[in-house]
């Protein structure tokens, strides 16, 4: 990005004390970030965190930015991008270093009691279908003292860090040069995965061995453009075979999903060297080293380690079944988009602003890689490094293409956002060989671009990053709320569980309080746990029953500040009225038991006469739950 690094001194001291002054904005930044903890359930950790935290950054990212287009030397472009990555990765710290209790509601509670429960020795590690974080976390948490919550939080984030490093490593090793890294690390920052319909920053076991996936195409990048041999291991071996191996075992047990994806991506690189010299000629492929046998490790390994577990085979068959009903009629394509279409509206989100919220940076950044696939088919401007991986990204695009569309009907279709999460992966990879091959272009019509051009270069990447940064967390860009479990809500719950009556149910505005149950290891049954829709709240709430599962004659209605701001402040109302919470103490025959300043709990007497449970729909986005096939697949 900075390929002239040789200017005037005045120029060079002039970056120099713009890096110091950026450097410093950072540290405080961070520094009263941290002063600043979570105080309880922050609907929007956006508005939550001190304005001097963003102010600190923005002149930090600015400043890193600066130095990548401005620097004179390899030292200040060097500190441009770290300075760069350490503004943007701090904004996924945010959890950490505000020293949140937990994040991830719905899934990431279901992965704590997974996680609690490899730990405490309750669930063992050949009986889950993917142990790989849960066994982390807990690894982590043991040997460093810190709480299991805390150490989840860490693995999160580190998987989002090493994407980051291992995408630029990934461009590096194909066009080595100080531009390609440059923008490398800008477009992995940009975290183009995340879409927050089922691709997510947190604990989200899909999420973070996507993540994780870098560091095996780095691997395999670097195998299939080598040339060099190691005369310190045997003939057939490599120098990347042990990194592969690791890297391998290590995403199918993060999650079987990705692993299988990765399958698809060495298959079609097997492929294209297999057919080469046949249906394609091309002499950079023809002296690639075969990636036969790291495929048929992975395979190996996928087919023994899932193959003793049932979800794949689950999984698998409902895929089947959805696409088979699609194909005779019965199932619709699409109805994740349509359930989010509707969401979005009901809380004033049209499918415009919608699709440039979510879609916007990651669809120019796919029209970038279809240039590069396009020009690579039809010239021979690409060098050999180049060329062997847009030719195999391609095919394994379109292989990766036709499975995510076979997620796109039925049921299934909540998973398919998840292979559009994954295939950014690759989109990333191959638009930074774009976009750093147009630089190079743009120099050769141009010896030194003028000024224009390059503050048009910079205000665009900075627009980028500044809709990415908005995307990390849903809060309030998509009208969401935090996925913010505070330490007061977690507490509120176990004691409520902790003293509940045997065979009493519990109940909760939205959404089943079980989950919460599931996060701490304990097993409330299925019949006692349900939602309390807003008109039962609060006149009928001693005549609603979820079921008929309890045997008691009251139930508990557990209510907290979570709730308030998610209904009032995130969805604006939509569906509960403040009245509706604060209704509930005036309400005869229901009695507060329990509180600690953020849940309340109350003891629910029944009415002779009880209402069924309405199903009414959640105007919740994010939410992979409501089109995820529960207990017949592989669900996180």
């Amino acid at each position: 990005m900075s390929p002239d690094l040789s200017k005037a001194p005045e120029d060079r001291s002039a970056v120099s004390v713009a890096l110091l002054i950026g450097s410093a904005c950072f540290f405080a930044a961070v520094t009263v970030a941290e002063a600043n903890p979570a105080a309880g359930y922050e609907v929007s950790i956006y508005r939550s965190t001190p304005l001097i935290f963003w102010i600190g950054i923005a002149v930090s990212l600015l400043t890193g930015i600066g130095a990548l287009a401005l620097g004179t030397s390899l030292i200040q472009w060097a500190e441009g991008i770290v300075l760069t990555g350490l503004s943007m990765l701090s904004v996924p710290a945010l959890p950490l270093i505000r020293g949140y209790f937990f994040y991830g509601l719905g899934d990431g509670l279901r992965h704590l009691g997974r996680a609690r429960g490899l730990v405490t020795g309750e669930v063992e590690f050949f009986d889950t279908v993917y142990p790989g974080a849960y066994s982390f976390s807990g690894f982590l948490s043991v040997f460093s003292g810190i709480s299991l919550e805390q150490s989840m939080l860490f693995v999160a984030f580190a998987a989002s860090a090493l994407y980051v490093v291992f995408v630029v490593l990934c461009v590096r090793t194909i066009l080595p040069g100080r531009r390609a890294v440059a923008i490398a690390t800008l477009s992995a920052l940009m975290f183009l995965p995340i879409n927050h319909i089922s691709f997510h920053p947190h604990f989200h076991t899909f999420s973070m061995a996507t993540f994780l996936t870098p560091i095996l195409l780095y691997v395999v990048i670097k195998h299939i453009t080598d040339r060099g041999a190691d005369e310190t291991i045997p003939r057939r071996l490599s120098s990347t075979d042990l990194g592969f191996a690791v890297t391998a075992l290590a995403i199918v047990l993060y999650h079987p999903q990705v692993a299988l994806n990765v399958i698809i991506v060495l298959g079609a690189i097997a492929v294209i060297q297999k057919l080469n010299g046949r249906l394609i000629a091309d002499n950079a492929l023809s002296s690639s080293p075969p990636v036969y046998g790291q495929l048929l490790f992975l395979v190996v390994f996928f087919a023994l380690w899932n193959f003793q577990h049932d979800a794949v085979f689950r999984m698998s068959s409902f895929l089947f079944s959805s696409v088979n009903g699609w194909l005779l009629g019965t199932e619709q394509a699409g109805q994740i988009v349509t359930q989010r279409t509707e969401s979005a509206n009901t809380v004033g989100l049209g499918i415009g602003e919608l699709f440039v919220k979510l879609f916007l940076v990651p669809a120019f950044y796919a029209l970038v890689a279809g240039a590069v696939v396009v020009t690579n088919l039809l010239s021979d401007q690409f060098d050999e490094k180049s060329r062997i991986i847009t030719t195999t990204f391609s095919l394994a695009g379109v292989g990766l293409g036709i499975y995510s569309l076979a997620h796109f009907v039925g049921e299934v279709s909540g998973y398919f956002f998840r292979h559009i999460g994954f295939g950014m992966v690759l989109v990333t990879i191959l638009a930074g060989i774009g976009l750093t091959k147009a630089g190079a272009h743009v120099d050769e019509l141009h010896s030194s671009p003028s000024r224009a051009v390059k503050m048009i270069t910079v205000i665009g990447l900075v627009t980028m990053l500044v809709l990415s940064v908005l995307m990390v967390f849903p809060s309030p860009y998509l009208n969401q709320p935090s996925q913010h479990v505070s330490e007061q809500t977690y507490l509120g719950h176990e004691t409520a569980m902790e003293y509940r009556a045997d065979g009493a149910a519990l109940a909760s505005p939205r959404s089943d309080p079980r989950r919460y149950s599931t996060a701490m290891g304990l097993d409330v049954a299925w019949g006692l746990g349900w939602a309390v829709p807003p008109d039962a709240l609060p006149s009928d709430l001693r005549r609603f029953r979820g079921n008929n599962f309890p045997t008691r004659e009251f139930y508990y209605y557990i209510q907290t500040d979570q709730d308030k701001q998610e209904e009032l402040i995130a969805y604006g109302g939509i569906r509960y009225e403040e009245s509706d919470f604060t209704g509930v103490d005036e309400t005869v025959g229901v009695s507060q038991i329990i509180t600690n300043g953020e849940t309340e709990v109350y003891h629910v007497k029944y009415d002779e006469q009880t209402v069924e449970n309405p199903q009414i729909r959640s105007p919740e986005l994010s939410s992979d739950q409501a089109t995820k096939p529960p207990q017949r697949g592989v669900n996180a």
